[in-house]
């Protein structure tokens, strides 16, 4: 099972302030069953390039690899869970943002309401840079825009991410199974700590499980797998 969102790159953003912090992070992740673990930290164009969020995100990895030397931990994956940004087909070095050996982009987009030009733009990743977006836990869209909207998001047939805590509440579980059901949405952490927002693949599996039965649970732990393959 792969974890495709996760906030365990130390030093990075508000997820692991330190190494202590990604190693208690990751140890978790194994316990529960994943066995590979994309690094997505933050990335805003408005607070810095990329060249230099990509400088910061190589000395925390590091400092990772350097502690995880020798020892058994999940896989590592680098990524970014990019804020969408008017322009963003036209940034240079966008590729680099992608999620390690694929041109797939993890992309947040903006609570504020969705236009027009927003849509365009994400077709326009695929189409003039060849680059798939994957929509972040976009179960965090549902009350905040128009039905319409979801819709033609959805309908656009791009990955999407439901956040595993989504699934583990009773007021959001139907929605979220929802969307694993019909529009295949791929459960992530989004783990930012080891107690507030902690590592919980396990126990959304768990729920799926109960819900959709074993063999959709182990389904879609499949397609979390699959997902990264370009």
């Amino acid at each position: 099972m792969t974890d495709l969102h996760t906030h365990i790159l130390p030093g990075m953003d508000d997820g692991a302030q330190t190494v202590q912090d990604a190693l208690a992070m990751l140890h978790e992740e194994a316990q529960q069953g994943v066995d590979t673990v994309a690094l997505t930290p933050h990335f805003s164009i408005k607070d810095e390039t990329i060249a230099e969020f990509l400088a910061r995100r190589e000395k925390a990895h590091r400092r990772l690899m350097k502690e995880l030397d020798g020892k058994i931990y999940p896989k590592l994956v680098m990524g970014a869970e990019v804020a969408w940004a008017q322009g963003m087909p036209d940034w240079p070095e966008l590729e680099a943002l992608c999620y390690e050996g694929t041109k797939i982009l993890l992309v947040e987009l903006p609570v504020t309401p969705w236009t027009h030009e927003m849509f365009r733009q994400l077709y326009s990743l695929e189409g003039r840079r060849g680059i798939l977006p994957m929509i972040a836990h976009v179960e965090r869209y549902l009350h905040c825009q128009e039905k319409r909207s979801i819709e033609r998001l959805l309908d656009m047939g791009y990955p999407v991410q439901v956040s595993a805590e989504a699934l583990l509440h009773m007021f959001s579980r139907r929605k979220a199974l929802e969307l694993l059901v019909n529009y295949d949405a791929l459960p992530i952490s989004d783990c930012h700590d080891i107690s507030r927002r902690k590592p919980n693949m396990g126990a959304a599996l768990k729920m799926i499980e109960k819900k959709l039965g074993h063999h959709m649970a182990w389904d879609i732990a499949s397609l979390t797998d699959d997902a990264l393959m370009d």
